[in-house]
Order: C-alpha cells, then structure tokens, then sequence
C-alpha cells in the first residue's frame, strides 16, 4: 500500500541520449511506430525478464477466464473503441460475472474523473461501481496527496473538479503566463493541447527544471478508424529535447497495479494469488510490460486496439515483450 513511509523526494533527472530520436509526427504515426518510440525509449520503462514466459493462444478472451480469480481489463482496445463497444466485451463480461471473476478497469486514461467514466461505460450499455475502476488519474490524486509537493501545480489538461488538500493547483492552458510561477506541474489530458502550449511548457522546464508528474504514459488510444494523441506522446517529445524526466503513473508503472491489489484486497478480504489475476490489454508496452513487471499474468488481445492488423509474433519478437496468453477477441 502506499503510505507515509513512500513519501520521495522529486529528483530531477534528464535521460542521456547519445543523439535525439527522429519521432513521427502526429499525421504519419502507425502502430508500428508507436512500438519503435516506446522502444526507443525503453530504458526508462520497467524492466523484467522475460525468458521464463511461455505464451498460451487461445481465440477468446472466455475460453481462459477459469485460469483467473480476479481480471485487470484496460479500457481502449479493450472495452471500448472510442465510443463504440469491442464487439463481444459485454458478453465476455456477464460471463465472468457470473463465474465470480472479479473485474475491475485499469485505465490510462486521466482526463475524466471516476464518475463521469462510470457515466460512459454505462452509455455504452456497461454498469462497473467505484470499487470497480481505477484510473491513473486516480493513482495521481492518492500519491500527491500522500508526498504533497511543495509550492503550486500547474495542471495541464481538463481540471475535471481535481483537487488536492493543502496544494495550490493552477489550470495553465487558461493562465499561460503562469507556466514561470508554478513548483511543479501535472499532465492530466490532452483535449486542450496544442503546439503552443508544448513550446511554453519546453520552454520553461528547460530553463528551470521543475518535477513534472504524467498521469498517462501512453502515446495514443485506438478508436475504431483512428488514433487519439495521448500525453506520453507529447511527454516523449519533451525528454527527447533535454526536458527532465517525469514521474509516471499508469500503466507500465507499478503504482496503479498496487493500488488495484489495494483494492482486490479491500473486496475479497484476502491476497489473491497472483497467478490468479490476469491484466487484459492491447498495448505490449503498457499492460503487458506492466503486468510482467508486477508479477501478475498478461493477456493480450490483438484484434481490436492498437496491434490490430499487425502480425503480433513480429513485434513480440521485436521488443523482447512476451504476454502470458493471447487471445484475439473477448
């Protein structure tokens, strides 16, 4: 559990590139080349090895639900493709539900606050509770509110009622002369960026390095025809041009899968083997990588997200990530 004893100290730190890696811009990117910036960038994810793996594939994420008493499911990829269902999650689900599996979210996804994603997933025909969804937003909230950095923070992304007791928070995308002032900032969201406020918020971290924390580390999120542009995205940008490195919560950290086994433990009243749980994604950088790391099992879906259409074996063999199952549809 996270408690006084994890209180850190916000170390600045820059990543040392021997030159600076060409990114795609936002108009060419593919999901082959989201794989190659999170690997070109590899060194400041967790690292684990992976020569113990061997990997079960089955078709449906129903035909290994036995495996597991508890399931992590991410939400883009999985769930949902922007505002549309992965066809046969709703099934998938009740099915699990109905065996007892407990399920909770564990999603990237820091913009909204836990209620109003509630209010999504049932627009979408879906009912999860509180105890049911844990965002990184989420892991952001209890971590700042535990090591209370000193001074104001500058929030960058939609504020969405975030508060933290006792810390001046400062929304920058609506006081861009603010940037200077502020003691540290938080990325939240992206729906209000633009190159602007990339160039200030370079500017100023260069010129005086600050602890900035990313409450999502991925680059992008799949929906049905397209990508939408995550913070890792912009947040790459800023350590590939000298900017200190951030604090990361969400997926491929292990804060967020601590504060899930947090929550298995608060429902269950017991620890769940963690050969039980099982982290479903569509991302090998962020769930699979993530799951490895904290010793849980991975379960990777490739027919709806971000791998989609690309031949998976290909890019496993690429990045050295190797998932515990993977199954193509729910």
């Amino acid at each position: 559990m996270l408690r006084d004893v994890d209180k850190v100290h916000f170390d600045i730190e820059t990543l040392n590139l021997e030159r600076k890696v060409v990114l795609p811009s936002i108009k060419d990117l593919s999901s082959v080349k989201v794989v190659n910036i999170y690997e070109n960038f590899r060194q400041i994810l967790p690292n684990v090895n992976f020569s113990k793996i061997e990997t079960r594939v089955s078709e449906n994420l129903e035909d290994i639900l036995n495996n597991f008493e508890v399931l992590f499911l991410d939400a883009f990829g999985v769930i949902n493709l922007g505002n549309e269902l992965v066809p046969g999650i709703k099934k998938t689900i009740e099915i699990a539900r109905d065996r007892g599996i407990i399920l909770i979210i564990l999603t990237n996804g820091a913009t909204f606050n836990s209620s109003k994603k509630i209010n999504q997933f049932f627009e979408l025909g879906l009912e999860f509770s509180f105890d049911e969804i844990i965002s990184s937003r989420d892991v952001a909230e209890r971590f700042l509110n535990l090591n209370n950095p000193q001074g104001s923070l500058g929030l960058l992304g939609d504020q969405d009622d975030f508060k933290i007791p006792n810390l001046l928070s400062v929304q920058l995308e609506e006081n861009l002369d603010k940037f200077d002032e502020v003691n540290s900032f938080l990325f939240l969201g992206t729906s209000k960026w633009d190159s602007m406020v990339q160039e200030i918020l370079q500017d100023t971290l260069l010129r005086k390095p600050r602890p900035i924390f990313v409450a999502n580390p991925d680059l992008v999120a799949p929906h049905v025809s397209k990508f939408s542009i995550e913070p890792g995205f912009y947040t790459f940008h800023l350590i590939n041009n000298g900017v200190n490195l951030p604090i990361w919560f969400g997926k491929p950290f292990p804060l967020i899968f601590q504060m899930a086994l947090d929550k298995v433990k608060s429902i269950t009243g017991k620890n769940i083997n963690l050969s039980k749980i099982g982290m479903v994604g569509d991302t090998l950088h962020t769930d699979i990588l993530g799951a490895n790391c904290f010793g849980i099992k991975s379960i990777l879906m490739t027919n709806h997200g971000l791998l989609k259409n690309n031949k998976i074996s290909t890019l496993i063999k690429k990045t050295g990530i190797i998932p515990d199952f993977i199954v193509q549809n729910p």
